[in-house]
């Protein structure tokens, strides 16, 4: 879900690694001037942390032990994650920003606690108050009343001295001063207006009290100014006023797909009923959020179907052409408003055991993989073995956890948490797996196609609930845009068509039969063609390649085989290229007109006349089942090109006996009389 949130301010404090604070909170260390020290006993006593358990599993593995000992002995046996602060404001009535309250997003912490000076943990009881929009959450404590609680000033004055309390960055409970230097209006409609103070506040200080100097609570600490050295605060009037016993949910939601332009802005605005329990309102806020954003993503489509591929405007280039995609594509809207493939500007390659490669780009907010499978790892254990298939790219990609100063890799993630599959909008069957990160609430979410040499993937990585509820939603979205080919050596194609649960619907009109060192034959519901060896080489290191693309078949788009490339060897460039042709539109550029033109009238270079470059000579024709007849009329919309390659300088009549072998036994199952 690319979702811009109105959120206020978003700060977790998860440092990879195993970061955290101590088991009781350290004491307190003021900024001059001193308050009075009724005030600090009082701070010592009603500011609390707010607090997640650390996961007691770690389904990771390292290249080496990990150095646990650069991390402070206080912080490395602490049992638990410092996320926030929290106050008391009466006997059983405590304070926090409502972002520190992880309410609305899923995640692997499935309750937040609060630790007191004395490091005892205390779980959260009833929600009592809250509001995601100014950014507050009252609540009370399960066996937990507070001797020490602030009172609280609602009529604070500018120029008034503050102090900022909370937990900065595990140094304990850390005091600052400052001036408060202004009000100003929140950003959306300006319905109530922000404290904005000089005191310097660390993301720990998220959800702390801000004092006057009497030692009352004008504020909740909540973030940093994006623009200016300042503080920012929500005033406690805020909070006393908010209607007693509701749950005000009011998100400004911006959904956006990594490949086009087009968004949809809506805002969820709802009230609840309190009190809750922390999880029946997480529960409850979550569904709300994610229900929100999936109507987001549907009204984006259906709002904008006149301008999506593959009917939308500018998608005519695209089902006019066929793209050697091998890698994967991704079919993205062009600054021209044209629908194209995309490859990532940057890629990187690394080599795998037995002839397996890995290669990887960044497109969007995916990465996008291609994995060229090991020849002694079958696609049988790829599909059921999530450890195997996980590992393979580890040994590609440099993924690593932070401990202090030292980066260690990572060497596995397990077995996956969870695999399902999705049948795309044309029919291919992603596997969909997820693993989890522990020690830093997050997951990584891949969705892969096989191919006959290895996988096409996309690739994410984020916090737990994020991924869950926003990216496989939008990598759902994302899968009927990928453009891929699909290339393997005749044992690869062998050992691909065994997945037959996972092969495209589209292959289920194609039928391939290979008998080494005899005949290939390949039959689809638009052509066919065998070839023996007195042709070309028919051995295991042969090679196939289907590219497919998107074009209309009778009034609906299909994704179907545009060009076949058969190779002798994979190690050569010879072989014969069966090319489907479509005439173009009017509105297409001259290049696209003055091609199908010299296609239709077989011009150069589809005239059958050998020609010699870039070290091999090449010959090209057009397939044609008969003449048209007098009165018939013109060729017609479709035709196919068939063309020969062979390394090296080759002679006219070489090069024509060979193509003229080759097309005797292709059929085309098309009539070429239009669409």
């Amino acid at each position: 879900m690319s979702v811009v949130r109105n959120v206020v301010v978003l700060v977790f404090l998860f440092a990879a690694g195993c970061a955290s604070y101590p088991t009781a909170m350290q004491p307190i260390q003021p900024s001059a001037p001193l308050l009075d020290e009724k005030v600090l006993t009082l701070i010592n006593n009603a500011v609390y942390e707010v607090i997640v358990q650390k996961p007691e599993k770690d389904s990771l593995s390292y290249e080496k032990t990990l150095p646990l000992d650069l991390i402070p002995y206080s912080v490395r046996t602490d049992k638990y994650y410092s996320v926030g602060t929290a106050f008391a404001i009466g006997p059983n009535q405590f304070v926090s920003a409502s972002h520190v309250m992880y309410l609305d997003i899923d995640s692997q912490f499935k309750e937040v606690y609060l630790r007191d000076n004395e490091g005892k943990v205390y779980s959260i009881d009833k929600i009592l108050k809250y509001s995601d929009h100014k950014d507050f959450a009252i609540f009370s404590l399960k066996n937990k009343n507070a001797e020490h609680f602030f009172q609280v000033n609602t009529s604070p004055r500018v120029n008034d001295k503050v102090y900022a309390v909370g937990n900065a960055m595990g140094q304990g409970v850390v005091i600052r001063d400052g001036l408060y230097t202004s009000s100003t209006p929140e950003e959306e409609a300006g319905e109530w207006k922000w404290i904005r103070f000089s005191a310097a506040a660390s993301p720990g200080n998220s959800g702390g009290p801000l004092l006057d100097k009497d030692g009352k609570v004008i504020g909740i600490v909540l973030g940093k100014s994006e623009n200016e050295n300042l503080n920012y605060a929500l005033s406690l009037s805020e909070v006393m006023n908010a209607k007693p016993n509701k749950a005000a949910i009011h998100k400004k939601l911006k959904y956006f797909i990594d490949n086009m332009d087009m968004t949809k802005i809506d805002t969820l605005e709802r009230e609840t009923a309190l009190p809750k329990s922390y999880h029946d309102l997480r529960q409850e806020i979550v569904k709300s959020v994610n229900q929100t954003a999936e109507k987001l993503l549907k009204d984006l489509f259906t709002e904008n179907k006149e301008n999506i591929f593959p009917r939308g405007k500018g998608s005519t280039l695209l089902l006019n052409s066929t793209v050697d995609a091998v890698f994967p594509n991704l079919i993205m809207k062009a600054d021209d408003g044209n629908w194209d493939a995309f490859y990532p500007k940057e890629t990187q390659k690394a080599a795998l055991d037995s002839n397996g490669y890995i290669t990887y780009g960044g497109l969007g907010n995916s990465l996008f993989l291609y994995i060229r499978k090991p020849d002694k790892i079958s696609h049988e254990q790829l599909r059921n073995d999530s450890k195997l298939f996980m590992d393979l790219i580890l040994k590609g990609l440099y993924l690593y956890r932070e401990i202090g100063t030292e980066k260690i890799k990572i060497t596995s993630f397990g077995k996956a948490q969870e695999e399902n599959t999705l049948t795309d909008a044309y029919g291919r069957k992603w596997l969909i797996r997820t693993w989890l990160k522990e020690y830093d609430d997050e997951k990584i979410v891949t969705f892969s196609l096989p191919v006959p040499s290895g996988y096409i993937t996309m690739m994410r990585e984020g916090q737990t609930g994020l991924v869950d509820n926003g990216f496989i939603p939008d990598m759902k979205a994302l899968a009927d845009f990928i453009y891929v080919s699909y290339y393997g050596t005749f044992k690869h194609w062998q050992d691909f068509l065994q997945m037959k649960s996972l092969l495209p619907d589209s292959f289920s009109t194609i039928n391939l039969s290979i008998d080494y060192n005899k005949r290939f034959n390949f039959t689809s519901k638009r052509l066919a063609f065998n070839y023996a060896p007195d042709v070309m080489k028919i051995s295991e290191k042969s090679a196939l390649q289907l590219s497919f693309t998107y074009f209309d078949d009778h009034g609906k788009v299909v994704w179907d085989i545009g060009n076949i490339w058969v190779g002798e060897d994979k190690s050569t460039g010879n072989g014969f290229a069966v090319a489907r042709n479509i005439k173009p539109p009017k509105t297409m550029d001259d290049k696209y007109q003055s091609k199908w033109e010299n296609i239709a009238k077989q011009n150069f270079p589809y005239n059958a006349s050998a020609y010699y470059d870039d070290n091999a000579t090449s010959l090209s024709t057009v397939y044609i089942n008969k003449q048209p007849e007098k009165g018939e009329g013109k060729m017609g919309d479709i035709l196919y090109t068939v063309s020969y390659w062979k390394d090296g300088k080759a002679e006219q009549d070489e090069m024509k006996a060979k193509i003229d072998q080759f097309i005797q036994n292709l059929t085309i199952h098309e009539s070429g009389r239009g669409k």
